[in-house]
């Protein structure tokens, strides 16, 4: 099993931090071996974690979002901290992604898309470390 050590990025609670933290994930992902459409999609899931922390953490208020990356095992791991509010996931209903466009609510596809598109997410909160959100890709495809 082999782990390197982490590299995190700090950035405000600012939507515009988003493609900065996008090419540190890709940029991590890369150097790690992740294949490219596992970047494309670390990235993307990394993106909705972001966006999540930044508008319904911090709700508009000034804070901090870290990003670390690293690998772990067979993983590459991306971690998502804030100091916001906390989420719960348990509290998001299931999108019906079989529904007519037209009949679909706006928005709450982030946790989804976040589940969809890494090999595992995991939800963490307390005081003293945050709100973290750890997604996982395989470096190596599963048989």
């Amino acid at each position: 099993m082999s782990t390197t050590e982490p590299i995190e990025l700090c950035v405000s609670s600012d939507l515009t931090q988003l493609a900065r933290i996008s090419e540190f994930v890709a940029e991590s992902a890369r150097r790690a071996g992740v294949p490219e459409a596992g970047v494309f999609e670390i990235q993307m899931a990394t993106d909705e974690a972001c966006t999540n922390s930044i508008e319904h953490a911090y709700g508009g208020k000034t804070g901090e979002v870290r990003v670390c990356c690293w690998v772990e095992g067979d993983d590459f791991v991306v971690r998502v901290t804030d100091f916001g509010r906390r989420f719960d996931p348990g509290q998001v209903p299931l999108p019906d992604t079989a529904a007519p466009l037209e009949s679909r609510d706006i928005g709450g596809l982030g946790l989804f898309f976040m589940r969809e598109l890494t090999d595992q997410v995991e939800f963490l909160s307390d005081a003293d470390s945050g709100n973290r959100v750890i997604l996982r890709k395989h470096l190596r495809r599963q048989s």
